[in-house]
């Protein structure tokens, strides 16, 4: 077995006389057994050790690698730990604060859930504009919808798309709306050219939201994001538009989206919230997610077979390139991205 030396430029050696050191990776969810030969596949001829909590609860204190999407109960007492792979496109601040002040690397999945997300975007608005759940519930009451204006259905051809935010998920809705004839605009931190689409810079959302029947927001959540679809942005939006948020809760300020709903100015789609179990206030303080003009899913835009697949396995490469003495890849700063 080749010696292993955290923290060098070379993490493998087959040639060093010097004894085994063999890195353990600790696993923070209950594998399924797919899961578990991925990773030893992957990882053991490079000198690694697989864990999880029930082969070894504890694992995690001697582990130099920790594998995680939510942060653990434990992190914090993880004190060998030298690099975080999260199987999550998005990284919780909780992951990044304890990295940052212990100096470790950490790299997200981001872009494998990005197809998986994408969808829940149009199952929002398909579900809110074909008013599914308003449909089905008067079905099974045994009622039948009279054809009259009022009970009219919303139509996504010819509409317009602002999408804010232009990663990988801003990209895959991008190009799931142009098959239903919906014109995009995207803003972003990162203004420029990707695909077909001009991506103007974010601080044009003010100016641009009044064009959009639907305002998709697929930004993490930063220091510089918090809050930026407040009451000013939302004042200038389209009556009737549909704001649908798959990115991070706190980016759309929770009390102004309050304000828009009473005002029958918006509906929404939310898949993201501003609080999450064991908090009191989970998922709304607001009560957002009982409001007739809200449509409500618990954060599983991502959560897809497929999804899961791709991100455990573009995980266990990233991990073994850690292995291997190369740069991760989508390293993740201090900001969460």
């Amino acid at each position: 077995m080749q010696r292993i030396v955290l923290g060098g430029v070379n993490l493998l050696n087959a040639a060093s006389p010097i004894s085994t050191v063999a890195v353990k990776v600790f696993l923070a969810w209950e594998p399924e057994e797919w899961e578990i030969g991925l990773w030893r596949g992957r990882l053991e001829a490079l000198g690694a050790s697989i864990a999880w909590p029930s082969k070894e609860p504890e694992g995690y204190r001697e582990a130099e690698v920790l594998v995680m999407a939510p942060p653990p109960p434990w992190l914090r007492e993880a004190v060998n730990a030298r690099f975080i792979q999260t199987i999550s496109a998005g990284v919780d601040p909780r992951i990044l604060g304890f990295a940052a002040k212990r100096g470790i690397k950490v790299a997200s999945a981001k872009g494998c859930n990005a197809a998986a997300v994408a969808e829940m975007v149009f199952a929002h608005i398909l579900a809110l504009e074909k008013r599914i759940v308003e449909l089905d519930s008067s079905m099974k009451r045994g009622e039948w919808v009279p054809y009259r204006r009022s009970t009219m259905l919303g139509d996504l051809l010819g509409k317009t798309m602002l999408i804010v935010g232009f990663g990988n998920i801003g990209l895959e809705v991008a190009r799931r709306a142009e098959a239903f004839g919906i014109k995009v605009l995207a803003v972003a931190r990162r203004p420029g050219v990707r695909g077909k689409w001009v991506v103007r810079p974010v601080d044009e959302l003010e100016k641009m939201v009044g064009l959009a029947d639907y305002i998709v927001v697929t930004l993490p959540l930063t220091e510089d994001t918090r809050g930026l679809i407040g009451r000013r942005v939302l004042s200038r939006a389209k009556k009737g538009a549909i704001l649908v948020n798959v990115g991070r809760g706190p980016v759309v300020d929770e009390d102004a989206l309050s304000e828009a709903l009473d005002e029958g100015r918006l509906r929404a789609g939310l898949d993201v919230w501003w609080s999450y179990p064991p908090s009191r206030d989970a998922p709304s303080r607001r009560g957002l997610h009982r409001h007739p003009a809200v449509l409500a899913t618990p954060h599983k835009a991502g959560w897809t077979p497929l999804s899961k697949k791709r991100c455990v396995e573009f995980a266990a490469s990233n991990v073994a390139r850690f292995l291997r003495g190369k740069q991760p890849l989508n390293l993740v700063g201090a900001q969460g991205y």
